[in-house]
């Protein structure tokens, strides 16, 4: 399988291009507000260094969100150009699912993964999966403190959490007094594109190819058109 991934949901920017079992090639950058202005050059020079064409790829995946309003439209509407010019599929990535795909796989054992995202104003983007990866729980976006209540929701007992993502320092300090047993992962804080091209040439054969590719926002624009 062939591939090319990217995100652009979050501050960092990532295009990684996966080939012949493995990542051939990839970038990250930290991007802030300029995903627009670099996530095309760098497709265009990990595209380069695999020493592959668009026609040649059988997949293009990108995330959909939660995330940045505006990352999240680029990194779309950019995937989106690129897999109608090319003819080839395109699939999508919650940036949660992303984070959880992130962790490694020492850390996960006996534990259940919280997988978030700093969402401004004391709230994260959040959702819980299990040591497998599977989800334990839709995405939500809500403040940090309701936490503790969401995860005796997710799951009946009190099991034992992994802390990924930007948010994970929130979802720290809500934790600590209710003496949760936690460890942050040391994976980053933000999803990469190599995670992303790993995860879908791992599920190669259970792939399901919708169209179209929709956001995922979870809460409303911060901001509107002036009354």
């Amino acid at each position: 399988m062939k591939l090319l991934a990217l995100d652009t949901a979050t501050t960092a920017c990532s295009v990684a291009c996966w080939s012949n079992g493995s990542i051939i090639s990839g970038r990250e950058e930290f991007a802030s507000r300029r995903q627009a202005e670099i996530v095309m050059p760098m497709i265009e020079t990990v595209m380069g260094e695999a020493n592959l064409d668009y026609a040649s790829l059988d997949l293009i995946a990108v995330t959909n969100g939660p995330g940045s309003f505006t990352g999240v439209r680029i990194g779309l509407a950019t995937a989106r150009g690129l897999a109608l010019a090319s003819n080839v599929p395109l699939v999508s990535i919650t940036t949660l699912e992303a984070l959880a795909a992130g962790a490694p796989h020492d850390e996960r054992q006996g534990r259940v993964v919280l997988a978030t995202l700093d969402a401004r104003r004391d709230q994260v983007y959040g959702q819980f999966f299990r040591e497998d990866g599977q989800a334990a729980g839709a995405p939500f976006a809500g403040a940090a403190e309701t936490l503790p209540e969401r995860l005796m929701q997710a799951s009946r007992n009190t099991p034992k959490l992994l802390l990924v993502g930007s948010g994970a320092d929130m979802a720290a300090q809500i934790f600590d007094p209710c003496d949760q047993d936690y460890l942050k992962s040391a994976s980053p804080p933000h999803p990469q594109a190599a995670t992303i091209a790993t995860h879908f040439a791992g599920i190669e054969n259970d792939i399901i190819v919708s169209e179209p590719v929709a956001p995922l926002y979870l809460r409303a624009p911060g901001v509107g058109p002036i009354k």
